[in-house]
């Protein structure tokens, strides 16, 4: 009873003494917690210190492309070159410049190259921005004369005599969209400003600055490409690029790829020249009232069914032969799967690539893609 007794009156210390130990634990692993919180920020503020990258750089604003028609500097009217990039036309959709590749540019160089005295505008079908410096694009902007825009396809299409058919929509129910949409910006952008068309995968041989305007090229002997298209900005040249936008909205089909780009020219020329065979318009601007169809061999020299031999080394030298009269070589993009090429092959299309995109070519390091 009276151990009882004792253990009953001690029993308050008893607790108040484990509650005091409770709370040194407590406390110490408390402590030991602040310390290596502490020492471990040290370490990480002194990383941070002798780091040369910042932790949490933002990236550079991206630099906007301009609207071609809200832009304070336009294109010369029958001074300019255009080029159309047209993978991306939706509202919502951008383009990055950095998809754009060496041998898109190269086509682009050429044409700055052999043409000082005109204008090289690139334009995108739709918003487009560049992110940073690519070393493609630097050596295009180091040509004066090379400029880069976008445009708006309801904004560019208005005033033109396609814009009320471009509302009803029958454009974007096409099999072929992209090269739909590429066959008509060429023909708008040819309306308002006049000047040349070339397809990104055409590369210019000679220079087209003594050349009058109002032209296509035979593509076959029954057949008129329109990868490379000249039209005055007024007078006929005018007209012509009217007529042409009046077929394109009466006889578009949307599941026929080229009825409403190459077969388009052939039905309005058809119409000027007074035949439809393409043999007799074939440099007679007297027959087509001064418009003139070069000969095959000016532009499309290679069919695309021999597109490699433009990257054959060892039938390079034959390959140049036939083409030493060309002003102009298609290489054909959309079917071609050669590359990359090393920049030092012997094959015809470096050999050019050499001399006529030299910025471009030194711009890819050791493969050209």
């Amino acid at each position: 009873m009276m151990f009882l007794s004792l253990k009953s009156r001690l029993s308050p210390y008893l607790i108040n003494k484990r509650h005091l130990v409770l709370v040194l634990v407590v406390a110490v692993v408390f402590l030991y917690s602040s310390i290596f919180l502490i020492l471990n920020e040290r370490k990480v503020l002194s990383f941070k210190k002798f780091d040369s990258k910042p932790q949490h750089a933002e990236e550079p604003a991206p630099t906007i492309i301009e609207d071609i028609l809200l832009s304070s500097s336009k294109p010369p009217p029958g001074r300019t070159i255009f080029f159309i990039e047209s993978s991306c036309y939706r509202s919502g959709s951008q383009y990055d410049m950095r998809s754009i590749k060496a041998h898109q540019a190269c086509p682009i160089e050429s044409a700055a190259f052999h043409n000082p005295n005109f204008q090289v505008f690139v334009l995108f079908a739709c918003p487009t921005h560049r992110n940073e410096s690519l070393p493609i694009i630097d050596a295009l902007q180091s040509y004066k004369n090379v400029q880069f825009r976008s445009l708006n396809l309801d904004r560019y299409a208005q005033d033109t005599p396609i814009a009320d058919w471009l509302k009803k929509g029958d454009l974007f129910k096409s099999r072929y969209l992209m090269f739909h949409l590429s066959d008509l910006l060429r023909l708008i952008t040819l309306y308002r400003f006049g000047g040349v068309y070339l397809d990104m995968d055409v590369l210019q041989l000679h220079s087209l600055e003594d050349e009058p305007l109002n032209f296509a090229g035979a593509e076959r002997a029954d057949s008129i490409g329109n990868s490379v298209i000249g039209l005055e900005p007024n007078g006929f040249g005018h007209q012509l690029g009217e007529l042409f936008l009046q077929d394109f909205q009466v006889n578009y089909q949307g599941d026929a790829w080229a009825h409403n780009g190459p077969m388009g020219l052939v039905r309005v020329l058809s119409e000027i020249c007074g035949t439809k065979n393409v043999t007799l318009m074939m440099n007679n601007r007297d027959r087509c009232q001064g418009f003139k169809v070069f000969d095959v061999n000016s532009f499309y020299e290679v069919p695309y069914q021999q597109w490699p031999l433009f990257f054959d080394a060892e039938k390079a030298s034959k390959t140049l032969a036939r083409t030493k009269d060309s002003r102009m070589v298609h290489i054909w993009n959309h079917i071609v799967t050669k590359w990359p090429l090393k920049i030092d092959s012997k094959s015809a299309y470096m050999q050019w690539a050499a001399q006529y995109c030299p910025r471009v070519v030194a711009a890819t390091g050791e493969l050209f893609y």
